[in-house]
């Protein structure tokens, strides 16, 4: 029996994020990236003799989180309500709904006079 807890729509998005922003690394350049961090490095900069608050943890999320912004990914609540009105659509938009089933055709009515081939 499985134990585990069902996958929270909020833990649904954050990996929807990561991987939106994991396929932007893949597709620029590695100098494209670089640049990235620089940037993120300069933000993160606490004194002027070159400090950082932590290391490169924090560099690494910084610059996911600056990728995710440029990106212009929906926020939590944007996201969650776009996925939430995708599952509650109806499966044919009213323009393409299904077609509505055919009437049965008439019943042919019953000949009075028996056929004869002839030939």
């Amino acid at each position: 029996m499985n134990h585990e807890s069902p996958r929270s729509l909020r833990r649904a998005y954050l990996d929807w994020v990561e991987e939106q922003v994991e396929n932007y690394k893949d597709e620029i350049p590695r100098s494209d990236l670089l640049r990235i961090a620089d940037e993120v490095v300069r933000e993160l900069r606490v004194t002027d003799s070159g400090q950082y608050q932590l290391t490169e943890l924090l560099i690494c999320h910084a610059m996911d989180k600056r990728i995710a912004r440029m990106l212009k990914l929906p926020g939590y609540r944007a996201w969650s309500a776009q996925r939430l009105a995708a599952l509650n659509a109806p499966l044919f938009p009213p323009d393409l709904s299904p077609p509505a089933p055919r009437p049965a055709p008439a019943p042919v009515p019953a000949m009075k006079a028996p056929l004869a081939c002839v030939g």
